[in-house]
């Protein structure tokens, strides 16, 4: 028994036949078929029977691939291994993250990241979900930040925290002296939300206004949560939205309210099963991410008690906050209307590259 019968053998059963085996062997198909010819001589039992033009493994061809494929781990690991580093240099970390963990969580994880390790470098692309994983399955980010999602063969995901969704009000609104907002609270207000196309968070914050029959107007819409934030603080108007933002928020005066029904969304740490271990270096990192979201989403909590004030808000350069002038009834939508876009109103399209946009996915 030679060991380049072993890889014919091994090959043809990872690719199901002789001819995909042949190509991931670089050699001919006669070639491969006369090892396996070989192989079976050498161990006196028959691997292969054909059914019309497949081919297909006896049970003591599977039972003899587990053997072979336990002797090729090391191996593999080694091939995995080699191609982490091919990928990039170990000197740099690339992350892919939703746009809110991005703004929101990274920064300070960067900043206790080079504490540690000042020689790496962090590149960051704020993607969306789907983006998220194919970089993460390509090996082209060493970690994913996103939501839970249906599981993706050759992705492991890991609980980042469980956040809930907080109610965002200018600092003088006439709500921002509670501490927890209903959803009953809001009816007729302006309601800073999605482009009517929208993934299943901003779904399930119109299903709740709908089922609650809360109506509002919608003066303003985008579909990411960022600007959101930024046309909350000019005020005009409040927003249901992902809680990693408050904080920068916060100090730039808006008011951050517990908001009732709990709307919340599992967020995920993402890595590849196709390159080999993780490497220590991305392990810290992870970690410090799970360390500082916690404290963020802590400290997020801690916002919602405080009194609201004006802060350092700059209300658009320092003028007085936008207010909306009562609209004809004729324009006021209830949640969950048809998605035309009225005359007068304004609607805000922060990317044009599907890879920045929200609509029919994960961007928080």
């Amino acid at each position: 028994m030679q060991m380049r019968q072993i890889e014919a053998f091994r090959a043809v059963m990872l690719s199901g036949g002789i001819t995909a085996a042949a190509a991931m062997l670089h050699i001919s198909q006669p070639s491969v078929s006369r090892l396996i010819s070989d192989l079976e001589r050498a161990i006196g039992f028959q691997l292969f029977e054909r059914h019309g033009r497949r081919l297909m493994p006896t049970r003591r061809a599977e039972t003899f691939f587990d053997a072979v494929r336990q002797s090729f781990t090391g191996l593999d690991l080694l091939e995995q291994t080699a191609r982490r580093i091919r990928a990039h240099p170990v000197e740099t970390l690339r992350v892919a993250a939703l746009p809110a963990l991005a703004g929101g969580v990274l920064p300070q994880a960067i900043a206790l990241f080079h504490d540690r390790f000042p020689d790496i470098k962090v590149t960051v692309e704020a993607q969306n979900q789907r983006a998220i994983e194919d970089r993460v399955f390509l090996g082209q980010a060493d970690l994913g930040l996103g939501v839970q999602a249906q599981p993706k063969q050759g992705i492991r995901t890991a609980t980042l925290a469980k956040a809930e969704y907080v109610c965002v009000l200018p600092a003088d609104h006439r709500l921002a002296s509670r501490p927890l907002i209903h959803v009953s609270d809001l009816e007729g207000e302006s309601l800073i939300g999605p482009m009517h196309e929208a993934d299943a968070i901003w779904d399930a914050i119109d299903r709740t206004f709908l089922s609650e029959e809360v109506s509002v107007t919608r003066f303003v819409e985008t579909q990411l949560s960022y600007p959101a934030y930024c046309f909350v603080e000019a005020g005009l108007g409040v927003m249901v939205a992902e809680p990693f933002s408050a904080p920068l928020f916060r100090r730039l005066g808006v008011c951050v309210r517990r908001f009732r029904p709990t709307i919340s969304l599992n967020f995920t740490v993402m890595e590849s099963d196709n390159i080999g271990p993780t490497p220590g270096v991305v392990e810290s990192f992870r970690d410090i991410v799970h360390k500082v979201t916690a404290e963020l989403l802590a400290d997020v909590e801690r916002l919602t008690l405080e009194p609201c004030d004006s802060g350092d808000g700059f209300h658009g350069g320092g003028r007085e906050p936008v207010r909306q002038q009562p609209m004809d009834p004729e324009r006021s939508q209830q949640i969950g209307a048809g998605g035309h876009q009225e005359q007068g109103e304004i609607t805000s399209s922060v990317a044009e590259d599907p890879a920045g946009r929200l609509q029919h996915q994960h961007t928080a």
